[in-house]
C-alpha cells in the first residue's frame, strides 16, 4: 500500500473526515486530500504531525514511514524482537521473567507471538507435552484445538475472555494487522463463534484471567495477570506484554515450587 492508501484507512477507522483530521494536524484539508491520493508527498515531519493526530501506536507509524519511503522510526517487536531492545530493558524484561520463577511467566508482542518465556512457563508447557520458542502464538496455544485446549477445564470461560482481550489489543493496530487477521480466522470457527455470540458479559474481560488446567490426574489451578512492559508512550516497549501465572491453591503451589511448573 501506498503512503496515501494507509492514510485514507486509517482516517476512515477513527471516524475522522478530511476536514477533521486537517484540522487536528493543523494543515489544509486541500493537503490532506493531495497526501491521499498520491499528488504529495508527506515529509517525516507532516508523518508525525498526522500520527499524532490520528494517535497510531508506533508499530502503524513505522508502516506509515515505510510506505512514504522512509525508514521506520520506532523499535518494533515483531520486526526487531527483543534483541533490537537497548540492554537495559532487555536485561530488566528478563529480569521480571526469571525473578518470577518457579512460576510461569511469558513475553509475548502485538501479535501474541512469544518472545521469551521463563523456566517455569516452559515446564508447565513440556507437562501438556508442548514446548515452547519465539514465535510460537500464545492465542494458537488456547484457541487452537491441542494439548492446552484439551487439558483446559474451563476452556470456554477462558477462551471467551483471551479473545475479549485480543480483540481489544487488535483494536489499536487496525483490521489489516497480523492480530486482526488471525481472529478473523478463529472467530469463524463453529466454537469460538459461538462463544462470542452467547456472551452477555462486558466488552473488556477482567485484569485477571483463572485457568484450570489437567496435568496427568492432577487439575491445577491459575490465575494470570497480563501487564503491558511500558508505557503507553514508551517507544521502546510498546507492544510488548508479560503474562505472569500464579498458583491459585496450595495444591498447585506445592507442584509448582517442586517442579518449577
Amino acid at each position: 500500500m501506498e503512503f496515501g492508501d494507509h492514510l485514507k484507512q486509517w482516517r476512515s477507522h477513527r471516524h475522522l473526515s478530511q476536514m477533521d483530521l486537517a484540522l487536528e494536524a493543523g494543515i489544509s484539508s486541500r493537503h490532506l486530500s493531495f497526501l491521499e491520493t498520491g499528488r504529495s508527498r508527506p515529509s517525516e515531519g507532516m508523518i508525525i504531525r498526522i500520527c499524532e493526530a490520528l494517535d497510531l501506536p508506533y508499530r502503524i507509524q513505522n508502516e506509515l514511514f515505510s510506505a512514504a519511503g522512509f525508514a521506520p522510526r520506532y523499535f518494533s517487536a515483531e520486526r526487531d524482537g527483543l534483541a533490537g531492545l537497548p540492554v537495559l530493558v532487555r536485561d530488566t524484561l528478563h529480569l521480571i521473567l526469571t525473578k518470577h520463577e518457579p512460576w510461569p511467566a511469558v513475553a509475548f508482542d502485538a501479535d501474541h507471538d512469544i518472545l521469551a518465556a521463563n523456566a517455569g512457563f516452559a515446564a508447565l508447557a513440556g507437562a501438556l507435552g508442548i514446548s515452547v520458542a519465539p514465535g510460537i502464538n500464545i492465542l494458537a496455544l488456547v484457541l487452537e484445538p491441542g494439548p492446552v485446549r484439551q487439558a483446559m477445564t474451563n476452556w470456554p470461560e477462558v477462551a471467551l475472555l483471551f479473545l475479549k482481550r485480543a480483540r481489544n489489543e487488535a483494536r489499536l493496530y487496525g483490521p489489516k494487522s497480523g492480530l486482526a487477521q488471525r481472529l478473523a480466522v478463529y472467530e469463524n470457527d463453529t466454537e469460538i463463534s459461538a462463544l462470542l455470540r452467547n456472551d452477555e458479559g462486558e466488552r473488556n474481560p477482567p485484569p485477571i484471567i483463572t485457568a484450570r488446567l489437567r496435568l496427568g490426574d492432577t487439575e491445577t489451578n491459575w490465575i494470570t495477570t497480563l501487564t503491558s512492559f511500558g508505557s503507553a508512550q514508551e517507544v521502546l516497549t510498546e507492544g510488548i506484554f508479560i503474562e505472569q501465572y500464579f498458583p491459585a491453591d496450595d495444591a498447585t503451589r506445592a507442584i509448582a515450587d517442586s517442579t518449577g511448573g
